[in-house]
């Protein structure tokens, strides 16, 4: 049986601002529900990941759509599919709901997840490397990691401490979906190092200021990569507690790699020692 869909048709309707509200942090915390835009991101929201750690359920409230905007026929076999209310708004009003400039004509609303890691989950899994992120400032950045870290092969995402929210709207489109297809959870560092260990993780945390070269690392064991935030850095509770610290080679006067950038290069150096595909 399909959704009924109800159509919307004016800019003042309680639902328009209700959606558009959910851009701010402030909105998603009291309603406890996000905000996903795209065809690609809510297909892998509801299609979730195929990897032996679940990532966290994606429940769906529900769905505005306006054909209008629609690039393709993709979009309405997505619309038939989805089993959550259906409200339909004419161009003009989706593109004011619309946290992009050229809107494909989905947004999804979902509830937010519970997002920490349940630790006695991981032990009978090889998730191997683990990718670790402290303090993180940046949304789009981090959406870029997800995809980054997707990519490479990387089997858990650790998000310690950070300074944003995992599910501004800025790290779903980012993260191409990468978000709902990886498995990506929220800990303490201090938790993440010490259950890493009991698993017999080698811990590294990458820094500039870091011993040893990268690439001279021998990241063919079971690896958990440890990296700061943009601005400053891995606090030194990060670096103790690793087992080693790598650097990125440095030319002229900057000091450092984007965040982003840094950690593709650690995570396909690794890829490559591991004889994955290269």
């Amino acid at each position: 049986m399909k959704n009924q869909i109800q159509e919307i048709t004016s800019f003042s309707n309680p639902k328009v601002k209700w959606v558009s509200s959910l851009k701010e942090k402030r909105h998603r915390d009291e309603e406890k529900k996000f905000f996903i835009e795209g065809y690609r991101e809510i297909q892998k929201a509801i299609t979730g990941n195929t990897t032996g750690l679940d990532c966290f359920p994606i429940l769906l409230d529900c769905l505005f759509i306006s054909p209008e905007c629609y690039l393709g026929t993709n979009e309405q076999k997505l619309v038939d599919k989805v089993k959550c209310p259906i409200f339909q708004l004419p161009k003009k009003i989706f593109e004011k709901i619309s946290y992009r400039d050229r809107p494909d004509g989905l947004i999804a609303v979902a509830e937010t997840p519970n997002s920490f890691l349940d630790w006695s989950k991981i032990s009978s899994l090889s998730l191997n490397p683990v990718l670790i992120i402290e303090g993180v400032e940046k949304p789009g950045n981090l959406g870029t990691i997800l995809r980054t870290a997707e990519g490479a092969g990387v089997g858990l995402v650790l998000i310690t401490d950070p300074r944003i929210d995992l599910f501004n709207p800025n790290v779903v489109r980012a993260s191409t979906g990468t978000l709902f297809t990886l498995p990506i959870y929220m800990s303490s560092l201090e938790d993440a190092i010490s259950n890493l260990k009991k698993e017999k993780y080698q811990v590294f945390a990458v820094t500039p200021d870091g011993k040893k070269l990268y690439s001279t690392a021998d990241l063919k064991r079971k690896s958990a990569f440890l990296f700061g935030s943009e601005q400053y850095g891995l606090t030194s509770q990060a670096k103790e507690g690793s087992d080693e610290t790598l650097f990125l080679p440095m030319f002229g006067e900057a000091d450092s790699l984007n965040l982003a950038m840094s950690c593709g290069i650690v995570l396909y150096e690794s890829l490559r020692q591991q004889n994955k595909g290269l």
